[in-house]
């Protein structure tokens, strides 16, 4: 038996070209802005802060570290065993 006769695939129509996107209008250019000249600023002069020292009353801190020292050091030694 012979084969069937082949039927040739109809042809794709080609769709329209869609019509060109219409130029987007230019952007104004900037009109220029008049210079203006900063105004000059004047600071006070820079001083460091001064560090609020606290006011101790009674005896030094090296005073204190020898009145507690001291007698711990006389007592090591005179119970010193020998």
């Amino acid at each position: 038996m012979p084969p069937p006769p082949v039927k040739e695939a109809p042809r794709p129509v080609a769709a329209p070209t869609p019509p060109p996107e219409p130029k987007p209008k230019p952007k104004p250019t900037p009109s220029p802005r008049p210079k203006v000249s900063p105004t000059p600023v004047s600071y006070p002069p820079y001083r460091a802060p001064s560090h609020a020292r606290t006011k101790r009353s009674g005896p030094s801190l090296v005073s204190l570290a020898l009145l507690v020292t001291v007698p711990a050091v006389f007592a090591a030694a005179a119970l010193r065993p020998r």
